[in-house]
């Protein structure tokens, strides 16, 4: 299981952190989106890549908390807070990583665990099927991820929310932000076909969400 589904709650912590800190700061008129930060040679971050194709060279706000590192030449998905300026730059006040994972089939005797979660929002952009999820969560080890759970006769795809809270206390409600890349499965997805989202909410039980392509 540890090869493909993973989530540690010091990250969800991490990301709590990061929102909590943007919402303490006032921006001024200001754009949020998910999109991609593309790094240079150096690991420094160098472009912003919407999910509408458009691409940004990327300045930095004093207020960007400049401890992050990255790997170079690597694509990351985040949720970045930024104002366009005349030159055309993204002014970055704030990034937050998201979770980018890759749905996959469930080995042979391999259970499937549907923890309850709570979905804020789901959404298409891009190559991109997004999402906002909180689980209630103490201090640890949650297993998330994405199965791809296609009936063989369904036109598109179905991806079932992987969530194993692993004897945790439900406490604190911790938010986490997702993105299914639908790259992987362009062979497999064309124009008119159903894209479905399973996941096991706290007050609907197993709900389906569906998105025509």
């Amino acid at each position: 299981m540890k090869r493909f589904i993973y989530l540690i709650i010091s990250i969800l912590a991490l990301l709590c952190s990061c929102e909590d800190a943007a919402n303490n700061y006032r921006y001024p008129s200001v754009i949020s989106d998910f999109a991609c930060l593309v790094t240079d040679g150096n690991g420094q971050p160098e472009l912003l890549r919407l999910d509408n194709g458009q691409v940004y060279p990327i300045s930095f706000s004093d207020e960007y908390d400049t401890s992050s590192t990255y790997s170079p030449d690597t694509v990351y998905r985040v949720i970045g807070i930024y104002e366009l300026g005349a030159d055309n730059t993204a002014h970055v006040y704030s990034m937050s990583e998201v979770l980018s994972l890759v749905p996959i089939h469930l080995n042979e005797g391999e259970a499937l665990k549907q923890a309850p979660s709570f979905l804020q929002s789901c959404w298409l952009s891009g190559a991109y099927l997004n999402m906002t999820i909180e689980l209630k969560a103490l201090n640890s080890m949650h297993i998330i991820g994405f199965i791809d759970t296609t009936p063989k006769d369904m036109q598109g795809k179905e991806f079932c929310f992987y969530h194993d809270a692993n004897g945790d206390i439900e406490s604190h409600r911790r938010k986490l932000y997702a993105s299914i890349p639908l790259s992987p499965f362009a062979s497999e997805l064309h124009q008119g076909d159903t894209l479905r989202l399973v996941i096991n909410e706290y007050d609907k039980g197993i709900t389906r969400y569906e998105f025509v392509l």
